[in-house]
C-alpha cells in the first residue's frame, strides 16, 4: 500500500514537471518570428498566469501582479483597437521588473519575466513601425 502511494506521488510529481516543461517550450514557440507582436500584451499576461512560483510571493506582490494582469488585458484591447497608452505600459514594465528581481520567484520564472520586460521595451521603442494585425 505504501509503495503504491509513493509511486503515485512520484508519478504526479513527474506529470507536473512535464506540464511545466511543455509550457516553457510552448512559450518559446509562441514568441518565434514576428506574429507575437500583435498579441504582445496577451502573451505577457499568459506568462503571468503560468508563473508557478508566484504562489510563494507575498500578498502584496500577488496583488500587484493581479493589477498588472488587468492592465495587460486593457492594453491588449487598446492595441486591438489601434490605441496605445505609454504611461500604462511604463507601469506594467516597472511591475514586471520588480517581479523579475524578486528572489521568492524561481530563477526560471524571473527569467521569463525579465524576457517579457525586454519584449515590452522593444514594443515601446518600435510600436509605430510594427504592423498590429
Amino acid at each position: 500500500m505504501k509503495l503504491t502511494l509513493a509511486a503515485g506521488f512520484v508519478m504526479a510529481a513527474l506529470g507536473i514537471s512535464a506540464i511545466a516543461q511543455d509550457w516553457y517550450h510552448e512559450r518559446e514557440e509562441r514568441f518565434r518570428g514576428e506574429e507575437w507582436r500583435a498579441h504582445v500584451f496577451l502573451n505577457v499576461r499568459t506568462d503571468l498566469d503560468h508563473i508557478w512560483s508566484a504562489n510563494r510571493a507575498s500578498d502584496r506582490e500577488r496583488a500587484r501582479l493581479d493589477r498588472t494582469k488587468e492592465e495587460l488585458t486593457k492594453m491588449q484591447a487598446d492595441l486591438d483597437a489601434g490605441r496605445f497608452d505609454n504611461g500604462l505600459l511604463n507601469d506594467v514594465i516597472d511591475s514586471l521588473r520588480k517581479s523579475s528581481n524578486d528572489e521568492r520567484l524561481s530563477s526560471r520564472d524571473r527569467d521569463v519575466l525579465a524576457n517579457d520586460v525586454v519584449r515590452l521595451k522593444d514594443y515601446q521603442d518600435h510600436h509605430n513601425n510594427w504592423l498590429h494585425h
